[in-house]
């Protein structure tokens, strides 16, 4: 149900020629931020905690039930590339939760061929995504990867927000 959810979104929003979300901290990604505060997430803007590693853009952390955006400013004065960030780590907290458990333990969320399509769709490089987390060792994360490039690229905030609701219960 959740993954035709995620099929028929992605093909309204091929169809519809509107792939690209609104950027601005608009009422969709306050939603989601909402949704995953009241899943227990703690929300972090804070650039300090990313300083270790230049070009980083943000992290979902597990373990701590944290996800952090990388940026410097207020929440709502977010940047393009804040916001996409935002909708991917959205996914990483969906894909853990996706396994019945928040416990760091990742499960795709989309059927196979799916993420790919989406990175397509999206103008992105999916063997270059490959390269990168496989050039740094984390060749296991990059279905996982794919995932949240394709889906933060392809659909908005409240779309994923939906998906997350439907993945992830409140406690």
């Amino acid at each position: 149900m959740i993954r035709n959810l995620l099929t028929f979104a992605l093909l309204a929003t091929t169809v519809a020629g509107s792939a690209a979300p609104s950027f601005a901290m608009d009422r969709g990604h306050a939603e989601l931020l909402g949704a995953l505060a009241a899943r227990g997430i703690t929300l972090y803007n804070d650039a300090d905690l990313c300083e270790s590693r230049p070009g980083l853009d943000g992290f979902y952390h597990g373990a701590s039930r944290s996800l952090v955006v990388c940026a410097e400013g207020s929440w709502a004065n977010l940047s393009e590339n804040d916001l996409d960030t935002i909708r991917h780590e959205s996914v990483h907290f969906m894909q853990d939760c996706a396994n019945g458990s928040i416990d760091g333990n990742l499960r795709r969320v989309l059927k196979p061929g799916q993420a790919h399509a989406m990175l397509v769709a999206t103008g992105q490089n999916p063997d270059l995504i490959a390269q990168v987390y496989s050039s740094k060792g984390k060749g296991e994360h990059v279905p996982y990867e794919e995932e949240a490039f394709g889906i933060a690229a392809a659909l908005p905030a409240s779309t994923i927000t939906n998906a997350l609701n439907a993945f992830c219960p409140l406690p």
